[in-house]
């Protein structure tokens, strides 16, 4: 703590004090970085989602010798249904060459059904996804048949 007496002109003296100019400007850095530390936090959990679970999707598949059948048979849980979309994509092997065919279901819920007609037993790969609400894609069947 420094005090000086410094004269100036006649019998004047002006009394230089610094004691207090350190403490306010502590305070203001301290009120800044909180600020920014607050910034800082609210930013990044703005952009954490909270963890969802998992939807679950029954789908009972069967084959006869030219067509596959699917059904839906449960959706877990039930708040995600109807299943805005469901792809359905298979691989079928003529004449020496695969073609991939494509099929869908729109606002899918249990027990809707479809037939895919293939036309072919040679069928070699069938893969079905999903689109959900919240936007993702889940593959919920693949498989080399």
């Amino acid at each position: 703590m420094k005090i000086k007496n410094i004269k100036f002109g006649s019998n004047r003296n002006i009394l230089k004090d610094d004691r207090g100019v350190s403490p306010v400007i502590a305070v203001i850095l301290m009120v800044a970085i909180t600020v920014v530390m607050a910034a800082i936090v609210s930013s990044w959990s703005a952009g954490v989602k909270a963890p969802t679970s998992p939807t679950t999707v029954g789908l009972d598949i069967s084959r006869s010798t030219d067509n596959i059948t699917v059904v839906v048979t449960a959706i877990d849980p039930a708040s995600s249904s109807p299943i805005p979309f469901i792809n359905f994509s298979y691989n079928k092997y003529d004449n020496g060459y695969f073609y991939t065919n494509y099929s869908n279901i729109t606002n899918a819920d249990v027990g809707n059904s479809i037939e895919l007609k293939t036309n072919s037993s040679e069928i070699k790969q069938l893969v079905i996804t999903a689109r959900f609400k919240d936007g993702t894609k889940k593959v919920l069947y693949s498989r080399d048949v």
